[in-house]
């Protein structure tokens, strides 16, 4: 939820799905396993009853709720979520997301909140493993005799799974290998490797000193964790797969200490953890919505302390509701007697003389239908095209300008001249570029790649530097926006100049400005243009861009963050992206650092008495 809520502190905390996986293998296989030494048999078809028993009623009152609470709230997303409605009950948001594009790490534009279903991902992959590890886990167990041969087995599946993750990586936006079953089933696969090594009935019997080794691996798994999730980022190459295999390792160190009868096992299984354990399937379904829903109420102030207590507090109520009225009772009855009990409460509290019965009855009847109905409504409903506001609108029109520039871009920009084509005559070049003033910088002779705050300000930058290429999407974080530049590279489109704008959604590390480095090579300048804006990670990031400025000399940092620090009103009420007025101001800053570059981009290398080289201004 931390993660989730945009606390710079747990910049790990997306390795929370990886614990999640690691223990849901291992009570599924020890369960399964456990069935079979019983029963010389697995029951499929039970198996499957009761994991839609656990799983499918809460989520589907949880997809009426949101559905009904976004059409009235967030109308404008109606298209995208039918489709991720479709994806949710069918449990394939993981693919869906990837075939459309929807990055994990990239936080969405903070000018519209985020769609409330894009963390169902993680359960459609858990949905995915339940449907088919039961058979190739009954495979295993008829064709491999032996604990070791079964453990092993499920652990080469593990590798390959983290194989396949490492291959198909690639820098950029790491979302395709988070998301894919095949390439993260790894962790599923570990916690059910250490189910087939360690069943429950063994941990639970487990002598004295076989506890202090479980304690000990329990607290190994614990630091491991704790570690991770404050020193990981998504942008991290380290994490895919090595920091979430090293997560999972650490969470089923974790998992078998806390199933046996040791102190670590006496520590989770203090109350206030085991009520959290046992809402914990609700709580993740809700916290997310919660969080996206209050974004589109209050705007991008959802990130302050306050705002979080608040969502905590809402996501912890409803969840705390979801198990008390249809969880524990269904699991408990069944589905078809639990409404029958639920119909039959409302019905003779209806006839109920007593007023107050009477209306909380009446009251939970129309909640529920209205619910129903705004949801169905609408899904059923066309998409009107609503009048776009003002932000909107500008960000429209900068989309346009974005794609004519595009457009526009030559098949083969001008060559860039390296830095050691020698003057025929130095000392008199030298001589030259010294007294004159530096050459005019071109807006043909710029590429920026930016984030929404660029396109908000592409009228002003096009207007500054006629005939630039700007390449800048909504949503964009520095991962993908490195990825789009390394592509560019690649096919020699980069111009002399490359302004990349990009940190809004997201933190940006100093290993990521090292690869922008090469990507664009040793004989181009970069303007880094730092942020600003409520989000937790600005100062972290302009702290890593002034830095990168700082060091080489062939960067600079154009100081929008300055700029607009004294003229808050020139900004839209999200604090973050500037208004037309205020884009100029941003395309003065960018144009003045661009043309910063223009004596150590135009001027040819000095030579020193006794011919050392020295770049021109140093």
């Amino acid at each position: 939820m931390g993660f989730h809520a945009g606390a710079s502190e747990v910049s790990g905390g997306f390795l929370g799905v990886d614990v999640f996986f690691v223990l849901s293998g291992f009570l599924i296989t020890d369960l399964l396993a456990v069935q079979y030494d019983r029963l010389g048999r697995v029951d499929l078809k039970s198996f499957w009853a009761r994991r839609a028993r656990r799983l499918l009623p809460a989520l589907a009152v949880m997809l009426v709720i949101v559905t009904a609470a976004a059409t009235v709230i967030e109308p404008d997303q109606e298209a995208s979520l039918r489709l991720a409605l479709l994806a949710a009950v069918t449990y394939t948001s993981n693919w869906y997301q990837i075939l459309h594009h929807v990055s994990y790490f990239a936080e969405l534009g903070l000018f519209r909140s985020p769609p409330p279903l894009d963390h169902l991902w993680s359960l459609a992959i858990e949905e995915q493993f339940y449907l088919i590890w039961p058979l190739i886990l009954w495979f295993i167990i008829l064709r491999l005799n032996g604990r070791r041969a079964r453990v092993t087995a499920t652990l080469i599946a593990a590798a390959m799974s983290a194989t396949a993750m490492a291959l198909e990586y690639t820098p950029g936006d790491p979302s395709l290998v988070y998301y894919g079953t095949d390439t993260h089933a790894f962790a599923l696969l570990i916690g059910a490797a250490v189910a087939l090594a360690f069943p429950l009935e063994t941990l639970a019997s487990a002598s004295a000193v076989q506890l202090k080794r479980l304690d000990a691996a329990g607290v190994v798994g614990l630091v491991v964790l704790a570690w991770a999730a404050g020193h990981f980022s998504g942008s991290d190459r380290a994490v895919y797969p090595a920091g979430l295999v090293l997560a999972a390792l650490g969470a089923a160190g974790l998992v078998i200490a806390a199933a046996s009868n040791g102190v670590i096992a006496a520590m989770t299984g203090l109350a206030p953890l085991r009520w959290v354990g046992i809402r914990s399937y609700s709580i993740y379904l809700w916290h997310w919505p919660v969080i996206a829903l209050a974004g589109a109420i209050t705007g991008y102030a959802s990130t302050s302390p306050r705002m979080w207590l608040i969502e905590a507090g809402v996501t912890i109520g409803l969840a705390s509701a979801s198990w008390q009225f249809i969880e524990a009772p269904i699991l408990r009855d069944g589905f078809a007697a639990t409404c029958r009990r639920w119909w039959s409460l409302i019905v003779e509290g209806v006839r109920r003389a007593d007023r107050g019965r009477r209306l909380a009855s009446v009251a939970v009847a129309t909640v529920a239908i209205a619910a129903v109905g705004v949801s169905t409504y609408g899904i059923a409903r066309s998409s009107a095209a609503a009048a776009p506001s003002g932000l909107l609108r500008q960000v429209a029109e900068g989309q346009r300008i974005t794609a004519a520039s595009q457009a526009t871009q030559p098949a083969n920009p001008a060559p860039v001249v390296s830095e050691s084509a020698a003057s025929p005559t130095p000392s008199a070049s030298c001589s030259s570029a010294a007294a004159g003033p530096p050459p005019k910088v071109s807006g043909r002779q710029v590429t920026a790649v930016g984030d929404s705050v660029m396109v908000a300000s592409a009228a002003a930058l096009e207007a500054a530097m006629p005939g630039i290429y700007i390449n800048a999407e909504v949503d964009r974080a520095m991962v993908n926006g490195l990825a789009v530049i390394q592509g560019l590279a690649a096919r020699g489109l980069l111009r002399h100049y490359v302004v990349v704008g990009l940190g809004t959604n997201g933190p940006v590390t100093a290993e990521q400005i090292r690869e922008l480095r090469r990507a664009i090579g040793p004989h181009r300048e970069l303007v880094l243009i730092n942020t600003s804006g409520p989000m937790p990670w600005e100062s972290e990031v302009n702290g890593v861009l002034a830095a990168a400025a700082g060091h080489d000399a062939r960067v600079d940092l154009a100081d929008w963050h300055r700029a607009i620090a004294n003229r808050t009103s020139l900004l839209w009420p999200d604090e973050i992206h500037p208004r037309p007025s205020g884009a100029k101001i941003y395309a003065r800053v960018v144009h003045a650092a661009v043309q910063a570059e223009a004596p150590r981009a135009q001027a040819p290398a000095c030579t020193q008495p006794g011919g050392a080289p020295t770049a021109p201004g140093h």
